[in-house]
């Protein structure tokens, strides 16, 4: 018997499922809020030292000291590549004898009043400027460090008990983030919300999946990360809005804890009661469903029906029923992921695929103070780039195939990064433009990402390559601030460049793998293999 056979009892899609629909979208607008928080409480304004022209100067010459220029002891005028005044101050001995030295009084930043940050509560510029790429790593290394346990977290204890924990635990991380007295603390609960978040995302998707029938996966998986995106460019309003880091954390928190709030009521799935043989449980659930959607359905047939499906063991694919032996072989294939050829060329060509686009994603996301605009404007167009690029993946699938919508995303993206540079030069806003269309593509390749993965594998290392995959994504991501922070202080373009270089990259990659559109999610090792015919096909 079919999982969906089981459902047609008690209803496929009814108002159940879609209740269920709507709180995960709510639950992705949750993760959107804290995506990139960093972009907005490590914002670095321009800065100077405190007391950078005022030591051992008059206020006649103080005045006469260019802010770009070294003067040496014969007044020859030379160019300063430190960009003086910004991490040195200046001493005098004579009437144009000026010497460089250590900011020691700490630093003026150049802010509109009650605009603060970490970056400029803890002075993290110039020899600390490091810290603040580090915290962003660290953050991103708790979302690699969920995606990895969230799966097994969900798999063992529950979607509900998953999901509820990790959802109360990012709440509490944004509150505490917000009233952490050091970077040290600061640090640790960066990398708590990191993986709070991560385990929240991927538990929502599960139980978004397991609830919803597969002909309508497409569509509220899109509109599930056009959530996100919303509440990405929700955050940069609300940053404009509430400009005090610590109290933009804290009406994070509460707003979070708001639209966390339905899930609360949201019940178990019955594929995981059906998984872990809990009857009693799996009847409950049914019976609250055919409720929920008005379906009339008397006990007893729901307790044949359930007998019925237990005699063959309903799989979490909704394919046919297999017998119970199957545990085992999941067991015994995982190290097939890296033994057989075929799957270990697949694993490593997504696994730089994905490592690819999560680093240009993330650096983008970083990087939206850079692109010449209000850092606000910059983050919230970013942020709804998302919604047309899902649009324009989807309708790319439809008419060319996955692995040529790859390419093209993948190409156009490069084109645009690698353009944008020279533009800003010719005018900023035309920059902006380019800037804001590779991000368009690149993001429409991450749900491409998402949604082709699972294709590759069989059903018994599905989980395990599409969470390896996705674990190698965030550490691209990690390396993302690093990227940024060569641009900012070493190579301006370079994060451009690169971004340029990796997309093109993982589009050479992709172009080696099956085409997958159309066929049938494979079940067994043969099948998966069988999908190498079509290599060229698409």
């Amino acid at each position: 018997m079919k999982y969906e056979d089981l459902m047609s009892h008690v209803g496929k899609f009814g108002i159940f499922q879609k209740l269920i629909a709507a709180a995960m979208c709510l639950n992705y607008f949750a993760i959107g809020l804290v995506l990139m928080y960093n972009v907005f409480i490590l914002y670095t304004p321009p800065h100077q030292c405190k007391l950078g022209l005022t030591e051992n100067l008059t206020t006649s010459n103080a005045t006469e000291i260019p802010r770009n220029e070294i003067y040496e002891s014969n007044g020859t005028a030379t160019e300063n590549p430190l960009r003086s005044g910004e991490c040195y101050s200046y001493g005098v001995s004579g009437a144009y004898n000026y010497t460089q030295q250590a900011c020691t009084s700490g630093w003026m930043y150049d802010t509109v009043e009650g605009v603060t940050s970490i970056t400029t509560e803890f002075d993290l510029v110039c020899t600390q400027a490091w810290i603040k790429p580090f915290i962003q790593s660290i953050q991103l290394g708790g979302v690699m460090a969920g995606s990895i346990l969230g799966g097994i977290l969900s798999d063992k204890y529950g979607r509900r008990r998953t999901l509820l924990f990790h959802g109360a635990l990012l709440i509490a991380s944004i509150f505490l983030l917000g009233n952490m007295p050091s970077i040290e603390a600061i640090e640790v609960f960066s990398f708590i919300l990191g993986f709070a978040s991560s385990t929240t995302t991927a538990t929502s998707v599960v139980i978004l999946h397991e609830n919803i029938p597969p002909k309508s996966i497409a569509f509220f998986g899109f509109l599930q990360m056009s959530f996100s995106s919303l509440g990405y460019a929700f955050m940069s309003l609300f940053d404009f809005l509430v400009p005090n880091w610590r109290h933009l954390m804290t009406g994070t928190g509460i707003i979070t804890s708001v639209v966390l709030l339905p899930s609360l009521f949201v019940p178990e799935t019955v594929r995981w009661s059906l998984e872990n043989e809990n009857e009693k449980e799996t009847l409950k659930l049914l019976e609250t469903i055919a409720k929920v959607n008005c379906v009339n359905t008397e006990e007893k047939s729901v307790k044949l029906t359930l007998r019925q499906a237990d005699d063959r063991k309903i799989t979490p694919d909704c394919e046919s029923a297999q017998p119970l032996q199957i545990k085992t072989k999941i067991k015994e294939g995982t190290l097939d992921l890296f033994k057989l050829p075929f799957l270990r060329r697949r694993f490593i060509i997504l696994g730089i695929s994905w490592f690819s686009v999560g680093l240009v994603y993330f650096a983008f996301g970083f990087n939206t103070d850079n692109l010449g605009v209000s850092r606000h404007l910059g983050a919230c167009l970013a942020a709804l780039m998302d919604i047309p690029s899902n649009i324009i993946g989807f309708l790319l699938v439809r008419t060319i195939g996955k692995r040529k919508a790859f390419i093209t995303l993948s190409s156009m993206a490069g084109v645009f990064f690698l353009l944008t540079p020279g533009l800003r030069k010719v005018n900023v806003w035309v920059g902006m433009v380019s800037a804001m269309l590779g991000k368009l593509f690149a993001s429409g390749i991450i749900s491409l990402m998402i949604v082709t993965t699972p294709d590759f594998f069989p059903t018994s290392l599905r989980n395990q390559a599409f969470g390896a995959c996705f674990s190698i994504g965030r550490l691209g991501g990690m390396l993302s601030p690093f990227v940024i922070y060569l641009g900012e202080n070493v190579f301006e373009i370079f994060p451009f460049i690169l971004m340029s270089v990796m997309v093109c990259a993982a589009a050479v990659c992709v172009f080696f793998l099956p085409e997958t559109t159309g066929r049938p999610l494979p079940n067994t090792m043969h099948e998966a293999e069988l999908l190498e015919k079509y290599n060229r096909k698409g």
